[in-house]
């Protein structure tokens, strides 16, 4: 079955696939745990896809090309999610898609996915979290692109790396950080880093923050409003990402012998 699956994914292009195990995930919010959301979840399958590195650093535009190709990036990944959790149900198997980007929960000032895809994918082995608390991938640096289905199906699952990717005496993502939102130990200051990364017409960070730690009711109006006039939104900064020694890994060449 997991090859079936594996198909799939590749068939949408995806680059990485893994299994994590869900059975002792151990989020600070009880909402956010896996079988919180399904009943008897035991995996999570985590998949990515990558952004090409020059879609970062053209000479001009960088950041708006980013910003639009990164949002279509989470339709792809939601439909492939969908496909996926479609059809383990079909085979008897409860599975739930997640949402590569939407929708978000806020609590207490801070933005939660229902389930977070990039712990999911290094408990799967598909790499581990930097300082700058992105997910760093042997093959493609930290350019992925990531989604996931939650499955009660006892797929055989993924270990986590045996060592951090990120290099252990390298700050870079702190110091080029324009507003110190980094601490260096994996720890980031949400409203600083969004207020500088993100751009929207309509709702700038500074005139969300009357709600960050606001009461439950205007939290879930929040949330309605990040996940409906939010859902699309532009970057105004990536330098964490650019910058780290991560950025540059260049994948192996596919194998394109009796490609058509």
């Amino acid at each position: 079955m997991l090859e079936s699956l594996k198909n799939i994914l590749y068939e949408h292009k995806m680059d990485v696939v893994g299994v994590a195990n869900s059975g002792d995930w151990a989020s600070p919010r009880v909402e956010c745990r896996p079988d919180e959301i399904l009943k008897d979840c035991a995996r999570i399958i985590v998949f990515g896809k990558e952004i090409p590195r020059p879609v970062y650093v053209t000479q001009r535009h960088s950041l708006e090309l980013y910003g639009h190709f990164s949002q279509n990036y989470y339709q792809t990944m939601d439909a492939a999610a969908m496909e996926v959790a479609l059809l383990l149900t079909r085979e008897g198997f409860a599975s739930v898609p997640l949402g590569s980007y939407l929708p978000l929960l806020m609590r207490n000032g801070k933005y939660w996915g229902m389930v977070s895809l990039k712990h999911a994918a290094e408990r799967a082995g598909v790499g581990s979290i930097g300082k700058n608390t992105l997910l760093i991938n042997e093959r493609f640096g930290n350019r992925l692109r990531l989604g996931g289905v939650l499955t009660t199906a006892p797929l055989p699952a993924d270990k986590p790396l045996q060592h951090s990717l990120c290099i252990g005496a390298c700050r870079t993502c702190v110091e080029v950080c324009p507003v110190g939102a980094l601490d260096g130990r994996g720890g980031i200051n949400q409203y600083k880093c969004l207020r500088k990364s993100t751009r929207h017409p309509l709702l700038s960070t500074a005139f969300l923050s009357q709600w960050f730690s606001a009461s439950l009711p205007l939290n879930r109006n929040f949330e309605l409003v990040t996940g409906t006039l939010g859902a699309r939104y532009s970057y105004s900064c990536c330098e964490c990402l650019v910058n780290c020694p991560h950025f540059d890994a260049v994948p192996a060449k596919p194998n394109l012998n009796g490609a058509g």
